[in-house]
């Protein structure tokens, strides 16, 4: 599968992130890679094609669990926006939920579950991540699920898992979009500042303040070095460099 071979030719590029993001937040290295075993063992055969279809040369919105949430869900359904295919990053699932069903949801499953398995049932593609915090949860959520998953990794991909590059679930979402040949990458819900929005799954401050750090820092690169075209309608919260700012008309 020639996605399987750009993403082992890509682990060169994503690995210095990584080991840095490790440090930073002193990262079990080893229960990544186990956490990406267990994953592996659990899932069905990855249809990426599939997921390729949805998003290929399409617009794409990727909905952030930031406090403009649900302001920017708002503002994007008058303004039309929510025809685009929409991408919930975890937390962010229950608010898009109230509008439509999103087309995905990228998920390392800190979130509220079963909305993002009632979104599951309803049609959206889950793909859900694997890391060294997160291993219960992926033992009780995969056997429930015999397709539309996709599996992914923040270690070196191998078997059934993808690594499209990206580290919190937002960033993740917008790297994966990317990869996957959408034509543009919208964010919403990205505020990216020092207040927690209610619908994000992590709670300890300090620890959270730095993966939006880096989800900035990520974004920034994505769309500066990698050439992604990214545009944040995020209504409030940081700038990120490399990525304009617009309101949705």
């Amino acid at each position: 599968m020639e996605l399987l071979k750009r993403d082992d030719m890509r682990w060169k590029f994503w690995r210095p992130w990584y080991d840095d993001i490790a440090r930073r937040l002193r990262l079990d290295q080893g229960a990544d890679h186990r956490a990406a075993k267990g994953l592996n063992a659990l899932l069905p055969r990855p249809n990426i094609e599939g997921l390729n279809d949805i998003i290929w040369g399409r617009d794409c919105i990727v909905f952030g669990a930031g406090p403009s949430l649900d302001e920017d869900l708002a503002a994007l359904e008058q303004a039309g926006y929510l025809d685009k295919v929409l991408i919930a990053a975890d937390g962010a699932t229950s608010a898009v939920l109230e509008y439509r069903n999103p087309d995905i949801v990228a998920t390392d499953l800190d979130g509220a579950i079963e909305d993002q398995l009632e979104a599951w049932r309803r049609g959206t593609w889950l793909v859900v991540h694997a890391h060294g915090d997160n291993i219960a949860q992926v033992r009780m959520l995969l056997p429930k699920l015999n397709e539309r998953v996709i599996g992914t990794t923040q270690v070196e991909p191998f078997g059934k898992l993808f690594n499209f590059g990206g580290f919190t679930d937002g960033d993740r979402a917008a790297f994966m979009a990317h990869e996957l040949g959408a034509s543009k990458i919208y964010l919403a819900g990205m505020d990216l500042g020092s207040k927690i929005g209610r619908h994000s799954g992590d709670k300890d401050r300090e620890r959270k303040l730095i993966k939006l750090k880096v989800c900035g820092e990520l974004l920034a690169w994505l769309a500066g070095k990698v050439g992604a075209r990214v545009i944040n309608l995020t209504s409030h919260g940081e700038t990120i460099p490399n990525v304009p700012k617009e309101e949705p008309r």
